[in-house]
């Protein structure tokens, strides 16, 4: 057995296992798209995430939360569903039959998915979902109103004084300073002037008119310009210590609050949320969570108020524009657009005031909602996830930047593991194709090596038209990297092969009477220019013909099939026994798929025509 023989019988065998392959790889992905197996796949991923791998705890919050995902906006336009009047119809007759696709397996109203999501969207979704901009904003206005008070005092303006909250015992604000050294504030302009220009910061903060750091900046101006006006009384007045010694101590606290470039009120104000801070805000049976739903108490009678006036100013629209009584409004089904737009036209009534007051409340409504379908494994893992990154986040980062990275990597390190999982998932699958294929097809893989080895013009032909197949893809698949694109040329290129060549495949009596070493001898001739076509598919006269060569006796029509072939297994045991492994064997080599057994083919055909081109 010299070395072109061998390496022409691997070229064989390897390219029946590549056209076989081709086939299972086509059949593969039409069941993968018709049941969306890589979207549920996902789907189950994400929800075995949330879950903390307990899918019976909290299900119901962990399906709440999984369709508020799968309902924003940034998930709804990744998820590109086919259209036309072909793909929306075969779509609906899916759903019919597979109650995976039905409507509301990815969300309200859908009944497909994506079949990967991008770790920064999903980070975001979630931050977004559970409303840690806005709590960390508010968060950061509750503590912005404590800095100022830590700073003037526990004090309100009242008319054209300045009056301090009974029991005010802030030692080390300005008011206490001015109390301990008997200077009196509450009909000072100056300390007037600061208290209405720190209520204006605040204002403008609470209304998002200025920026956190434009803000601290103005705080600091304000108090270095009123110390400054205290220093020059100093001077114009002689020396006056209890007027130096107050000018003395409030300097200080300035630079112990502020620093010299005001960088140091983030720290000492708390105004720079830290990781951990943004874990707590999002639990509702924490402390800060408590005082930042205090904040928003404060406008839930107002938002209440607007809400229902939105909704009758908008249903007074949806009846002007359908023409509709006030009774059968109720029953009228309106457009998304119609109510988009009677919505507008109502908001646009409320004053920018009560519209702030209103999106207020609409939002906190959605967070408090999102927070409470919050599973317990999802808000331990949220606490982990803030203690990790709080180890890596500098003091001068941004929290909420930094939570959402965190967020993402550990949705990307999940999906890895999601991934392996589908993969072997696919394997199995590729593997129970590749058996089917294999039996159905007759692909035997004993029976192919000896017909291909005994069979020199058979040899001779496919190897041709192998590296026929191999030579013209092979500009296109350079580095041994087979595309999509590549394996379609291939599937054109092979559909020709299988036209030409008579493989060792399929159910015919050739066939089979040489798997089973029996004597076929057919009783009948079916005759085409002088030739017998003992290569056709098995008709039932030569299944007779069959059995009388491996039984030993006449077959009558009246018998059927099945005991047939029990009889032909106890004549010839060793013959299926050897079959049955041969099919075995081919479904596990069709299972490893066309990319592999090409790559594979190219490089046996280049070592027997010489040897690979050089590189240029």
């Amino acid at each position: 057995m010299n070395l072109p023989f061998v390496l022409d019988l691997l070229i064989s065998i390897v390219f029946i296992y590549l056209i076989l392959s081709l086939l299972a790889s086509e059949i593969q992905e039409l069941v993968t798209t018709l049941l969306q197996w890589r979207a549920r796949h996902l789907k189950d991923a994400i929800e075995s995430l949330i879950s903390g791998g307990d899918r019976t705890q909290d299900s119901r919050k962990v399906n709440a939360l999984i369709d508020s995902i799968y309902n924003d906006p940034l998930i709804k336009n990744i998820n590109q569903e086919a259209h036309g009047l072909i793909s929306t119809g075969f779509r609906s007759i899916t759903r019919i039959l597979i109650p995976g696709n039905r409507k509301g397996g990815f969300g309200l109203n859908q009944s497909s998915g994506p079949s990967y999501i991008e770790p920064d969207t999903f980070s975001t979704v979630i931050v977004d979902r559970l409303g840690v901009s806005h709590l960390t904003d508010k968060l950061i206005e509750i503590r912005l109103e404590k800095f100022i008070t830590r700073i003037l005092g526990n004090v309100t303006i009242a008319g054209n004084r300045i009056e301090a909250v009974p029991n005010c015992e802030e030692s080390t604000s300005i008011w206490g300073r001015g109390m301990a050294l008997g200077i009196e504030l509450g009909d000072d302009d100056r300390y007037y002037h600061l208290v209405e220009s720190f209520a204006d910061v605040q204002k403008d903060y609470s209304t998002r008119s200025a920026k956190l750091s434009t803000c601290i900046e103005r705080l600091g101006e304000s108090f270095d310009q009123f110390i400054a006006a205290y220093q020059s009384d100093i001077q114009g007045e002689g020396k006056n210590l209890s007027l130096s010694s107050f000018v003395r101590r409030i300097t200080n606290d300035k630079l112990s609050l502020f620093g010299p470039n005001n960088e140091r009120a983030w720290i000492t104000g708390g105004l720079q949320p830290t990781v951990s801070d943004i874990a707590a805000v999002v639990d509702k049976s924490s402390t800060l969570y408590r005082e930042v739903k205090a904040r928003y108490s404060n406008i839930m009678t107002s938002g209440q108020e607007l809400q229902a006036r939105v909704l009758t100013s908008k249903t007074s629209y949806l009846q002007q524009c359908s023409g509709l009584t006030a009774d059968s409004i109720s029953s009228y089904q309106p457009t998304e657009e119609d109510e988009q737009n009677c919505l507008g036209s109502a908001l646009g009534e409320l004053t920018p005031e009560e519209f702030r007051i209103y999106q207020d409340y609409q939002t906190y409504e959605q967070i408090d909602r999102a927070l409470d379908h919050l599973p317990k494994s999802f808000k331990d893992s949220l606490g982990i996830l803030a203690r990790r990154a709080q180890t890596r986040t500098s003091e001068a980062g941004n929290a909420v930047d930094d939570f959402r990275t965190e967020v993402a990597t550990w949705f990307d390190r999940s999906m890895g593991r999601a991934s392996g999982v589908y993969k072997r998932n696919a394997k199995g699958v590729a593997l129970v194709i590749g058996l089917l294929i294999a039996m159905f097809t007759n692909s035997d893989t004993f029976h192919m090596f000896n017909r291909v080895a005994s069979d020199d013009s058979l040899r001779r032909v496919i190897t041709d038209r192998a590296s026929q197949v191999v030579s013209k893809t092979e500009p296109a698949t350079a580095g041994n990297n087979i595309t999509s694109r590549d394996l379609s040329d291939l599937k054109n290129q092979t559909q020709e092969v299988l036209d030409d060549i008579p493989l060792p495949i399929t159910w015919n009596p050739r066939n089979l009477s040489q798997q089973l070493n029996c004597p076929y001898n057919p009783t009948f001739n079916n005759l085409k220019n002088g030739e017998e076509k003992i290569y056709s598919l098995l008709t039932r006269a030569q299944w007779n013909d069959l059995y009388q060569a491996c039984v030993g006796r006449t077959s009558t029509n009246d018998m059927s099939v099945p005991s047939q072939v029990l009889e032909m297994i106890g004549a010839k045991p060793m013959g299926f026994l050897r079959m049955f492994a041969g099919w075995l064997v081919s479904g596990v080599a069709i299972a490893m798929g066309a990319p592999f057994w090409f790559d594979l083919l190219g490089k046996i055909v280049n070592v027997r025509n010489a040897g690979e081109k050089p590189k240029s």
